[in-house]
């Protein structure tokens, strides 16, 4: 190999050495945190004489949706569908998610979730006769087998009192 064919080779692998770290970095999979949900979850209620309650989640991504059938002490309960919709306000995670009841009744409107590192925020109007109410449920995974839950209500326009709390284990 003579000098100029050495000197365009390695100008050539420079230029392409360049370029690939120009490239910006993949985005991260929207879909991966939701997959901590799948499996069996023991929850902990906040009442010392509540019996524990075992939550299933069987998860899927079926395209553009990812969705988890839950079943609630053997029952079916809820399918919870998920639709990744960009970034949240705070560079994390924002889905619109919808929640199906095994009655078949009328599902209420599309809620949101934010994913901001290990707190996750649910937040849905709900429909009390005529007047709407704002819940949230807010989960904060302690670990990948560990979470605290609270579901609060909108009181008035800044304050979200705590309706219930509970702690979830994920069963092995």
């Amino acid at each position: 190999m003579n000098f100029r064919s050495k000197t365009a080779l390695c100008l050539l692998l420079f230029a392409l050495l360049l370029a690939a770290l120009s490239l910006p970095a993949a985005d991260p999979d929207p879909y991966e945190p939701l997959k901590l949900y799948q499996g069996s979850w023991q929850l902990k209620k906040a009442a010392p004489e509540s019996q524990p309650d075992l939550l299933m989640n069987h998860c899927a991504r079926t395209g553009v949706f990812f969705s988890c059938e839950q079943e609630l002490n053997g029952k079916p309960a809820a399918l919870v569908i998920f639709l990744p919709t960009g970034k949240s306000s705070s560079g994390g995670f924002a889905y619109r998610t919808l929640v199906a009841l095994p009655d078949a009744s009328k599902p209420e409107d599309w809620g949101r979730l934010e994913i901001d590192g290990d707190t996750w925020i649910y937040s849905w109007t709900h429909r009390d006769g005529e007047k709407s109410v704002l819940m949230r449920n807010v989960n904060h995974f302690k670990d990948k087998d560990h979470i605290h839950f609270e579901l609060q209500k909108m009181v008035d326009a800044t304050t979200w009192m705590t309706q219930m709390s509970s702690e979830e284990e994920r069963l092995k």
